[in-house]
């Protein structure tokens, strides 16, 4: 005979939300893969499961699976749903945590209230099947090159400071005797044996300007039209670019106190809720039927309905 805990893992897989009566709902979020950069390691996609204990009454999703593949009517398999979820309500009762296998933990904190954490060791995505995780293997550091020692020979630095001078000199005395012997430069009068003194200050005023007259340009008759011819022909004609104005529409934000995958059932709880002054709604989505108590385009706008809500012990989440 196939168990609760079986059948509620198989429906988890297939179903965005399982209620299991006299006990609670789990709503089921579907979350992409990532990576996790400061751990090291690359996430495959994966079903996010919340639980909500307001989500209590019978919707007959597991009711109708249990009977089916035990072979049961209808009220022989809510029976045996009681008797299964007493032991869970009773295991929490006296303080002690509730594992249910590949789901995950139940405890009651010190307020009394139930708390649930999810398995993380088992992937509810049926797509990402074979899927791991993937952790990256640091990359091992490069040697460092060893960079070659110089190594200092002994030499003679005096015969080398009377080479280096020697090749200094020897281009000095061998210009200062070609230029004026061999060369018609100091006739000129561009150069004279002073010039060839470096102790000798330069005298400015040994150099004269002389003005050169330079014949006047003929102005041409004739006007071009090369600028006009360039726009004309070359430049594009440029069109001034209007920018795009983007107009940000508000998102919808839905304060959601029920998940109902028959419309009946939520539309009792909207009844229910409609009564006491909340602004109730039904919002199919998928295949299920969703039960709101008002509606909002931003955090602040939620805040009173969440206050009445809360003052009323409805809990609630926020749909965006």
């Amino acid at each position: 005979m196939a168990s609760i805990h079986e059948i509620l893992l198989e429906l988890l897989q297939s179903n965005d939300c399982v209620v299991v009566p006299s006990f609670g709902g789990f709503i089921v979020k579907q979350k992409s893969a990532r990576i996790d950069l400061e751990n090291g390691m690359a996430l495959p996609p994966y079903k996010e499961l919340g639980f909500n204990i307001q989500l209590r009454e019978q919707d007959g999703l597991l009711a109708n699976r249990y009977g089916l593949l035990n072979q049961l009517d209808y009220a022989t398999s809510i029976r045996h749903i009681e008797f299964e979820v007493s032991h869970w309500n009773e295991t929490l009762a006296l303080g002690k945590p509730l594992k249910v296998s590949n789901i995950g933990q139940f405890w009651k904190d010190s307020e009394g209230n139930i708390q649930f954490e999810q398995d993380r060791s088992f992937n509810l995505l049926m797509s990402a099947y074979g899927l791991e995780v993937i952790r990256f293997v640091p990359a091992k550091p490069e040697p460092l090159e060893k960079i070659p020692t110089l190594v200092k020979t002994p030499s003679n630095t005096k015969v080398w400071k009377y080479a280096a001078a020697a090749a200094i000199a020897i281009p000095i005395a061998f210009y200062s005797y070609w230029i004026p012997v061999k060369t018609p430069a100091l006739e000129s009068g561009m150069f004279s044996y002073q010039d060839f003194n470096p102790f000798k200050t330069q005298d400015n005023s040994a150099y004269q300007e002389t003005e050169v007259q330079i014949s006047e340009l003929a102005e041409v008759p004739v006007e071009t039209t090369y600028t006009d011819a360039y726009e004309q022909h070359i430049s594009p004609t440029v069109t001034p670019h209007e920018p795009t104005i983007s107009v940000i529409e508000p998102h919808v934000m839905y304060c959601i106190a029920g998940c109902f995958s028959q419309v009946e059932n939520a539309h009792r709880l909207e009844q229910k809720l409609a009564g006491l002054g909340f602004n109730c709604s039904v919002i199919h989505e998928g295949s299920l039927y969703k039960v709101s108590l008002g509606q909002g385009f931003s955090e602040e706008a939620m805040d009173s309905i969440l206050h009445k809500a809360h003052s009323l012990n409805i809990q609630t989440w926020i749909l965006k």
